[in-house]
Order: C-alpha cells, then sequence, then structure tokens
C-alpha cells in the first residue's frame, strides 16, 4: 500500500470514528433532555403576575419553565378593579382548571408579589393536587409597610385599588384574615443595597417595595435570598433556577452555585 492510500484510510479510520463519537454524545444529551421532558411534562404550573401587571409580566419565566419540560398557563387579572377574594376565586381558579384540561397530575403555583397573596387567599377554600408546590417572588404576606402607611388615603386608594391596599394587619385588611395554608411553600425574597423609601416607611433589607421581613411565611417550607430588585426578579437567571429546583425537590438550592 502506498504512503498515499494509507494516509486516506487512516483518516477514512479517524473520520468514521469521530463521527461515531459524536452520534454517541448526541443521542446521549437529547435521551437526558427527552426524558426531563416526558416526566415534568405531567406537571402544570399556574403563573400569578402581582399589581399593576398582566400576564405577560410572568412570560420569562413561562418561557424557562417550559423549557424545563412544565406546561404553563399565565393568567391575566385586573389587579387594580377588585378585592383579593373575588380576584383569586375568579381569575386563579380559572387558571387551575385551565391546567387541569392539559391532563396534568399536578399543578404547581408560582407568583410574584401580590399574586403570592391570591395564591393564599384561594388555598383558605381549596386544596391542591398531591405533589403540587408554591413558589412566591417576593410576597407581602406580612403585608405592605407602604399599604400599612398610606392604605387610608383616597389617593393611595385610587392608586393601587381595593386589592393593594387592604395588604395590612388592619381591622379592613386581608392579611390577618388569611389561615395558614395546606402546601408546600417556598418564598425567594429579592433583597438590594438601596430604595427610594425612607426607612421608616420601607426598613431594611427589602426589595425596593417589600421589606425581607414581611415576605415571610411561618408556615413556609424554605426561604432563600437572592440579590435583585422587587420587578426585575422576575428576568434573573438565578431566581429562575430556584423556581425549578424547588418544583423539583421540595427545597431550593442553598450551595454557591446551582
Amino acid at each position: 500500500m502506498t504512503p498515499v492510500a494509507l494516509n486516506k484510510g487512516i483518516r477514512s479510520i479517524l473520520t468514521v470514528t469521530l463521527l461515531a463519537s459524536l452520534s454517541a454524545c448526541s443521542i446521549h444529551v437529547d435521551f437526558e433532555n427527552t426524558a426531563s421532558s416526558a416526566r415534568n411534562q405531567n406537571e402544570c404550573v399556574v403563573l400569578v403576575h402581582g399589581l399593576w401587571r398582566s400576564g405577560f409580566a410572568m412570560n420569562n419565566i413561562a418561557n424557562y419553565l417550559e423549557r424545563k419540560g412544565y406546561q404553563t398557563v399565565s393568567i391575566d387579572y385586573p389587579s387594580t378593579d377588585l378585592p383579593i377574594p373575588e380576584l383569586a376565586e375568579t381569575y386563579l381558579s380559572t387558571g387551575i382548571q385551565q391546567c387541569e384540561t392539559t391532563g396534568a397530575e399536578i399543578t404547581h403555583l408560582v407568583s410574584h408579589s401580590m399574586g403570592g397573596v391570591l395564591i393564599r387567599q384561594y388555598l383558605q377554600d381549596h386544596t391542591l393536587p398531591d405533589q403540587s408546590k408554591v413558589v412566591m417572588l417576593s410576597p407581602p404576606n406580612q403585608g405592605s409597610q407602604l399599604s400599612e402607611t398610606f392604605g387610608d388615603s383616597w389617593w393611595y386608594k385610587w392608586f393601587v385599588g381595593p386589592a393593594g391596599s387592604s395588604l395590612t394587619k388592619n381591622s379592613n385588611g386581608i392579611i390577618n384574615q388569611l389561615k395558614a395554608v395546606d402546601a408546600e411553600v417556598g418564598v425567594i425574597a429579592a433583597q438590594r443595597n438601596w430604595s427610594f423609601w425612607p426607612e421608616s416607611w420601607l426598613p431594611s433589607p427589602n426589595d425596593g417595595t417589600i421589606s425581607v421581613e414581611n415576605m415571610k411565611l411561618p408556615e413556609m417550607k424554605d426561604f432563600i435570598l437572592v440579590n435583585s430588585g422587587h420587578s426585575m426578579m422576575r428576568y434573573n437567571a438565578e431566581i429562575q433556577d430556584q423556581i425549578q429546583f424547588f418544583l423539583s425537590k421540595g427545597v431550593f438550592n442553598h450551595s454557591s452555585s446551582l
């Protein structure tokens, strides 16, 4: 065999070997992704936005969860028009029913800000399927200090509506009316080192809108702090990873990296 023919033969063997290796790697990765998607397709996530927002506000999180194989439903409710009990019973109930029509056996709930209080209101009279979980992003679980301060003012009621102005522990507020919920709840609290508001209005640490202390819930299963602002936390990659981790494991990942 000539040297030229020998080199061609070696190159052919190496090419076949390389292609076979790449093919094997590709098949392995596709198999893992398919298995993960197939497992999560049995799970549907209802996304609940906060004050002044729409269902589109949760679109970034919805897209992330769909890439992980979950089915999602983003509800759209008029956050400044109705009290929280009406919003929860009318709009959150509809979103959960939409999840049920997908054939999913598990229905998770993921909320931002005031959406967490809607979830608690819904769970006063309803339960979720077994293995369902709830993740709340910066929820005013103990009320909003701004609502506590300005909630009785006509201009504040006009600005935030009946739902937002009820986020207090006052006699006309909703917080003290809510009982503990029977669900696996994880709270992701955003915090940052600056705020527009004076300390007397919004104690530190806070995310610019809610104090970290007021985000906590006695019955929550896990709690984690993430550096972010209140509104932008919906786009935070670390927070999205923590949402998926809790839905999968029932706890957050408290290690240095995911």
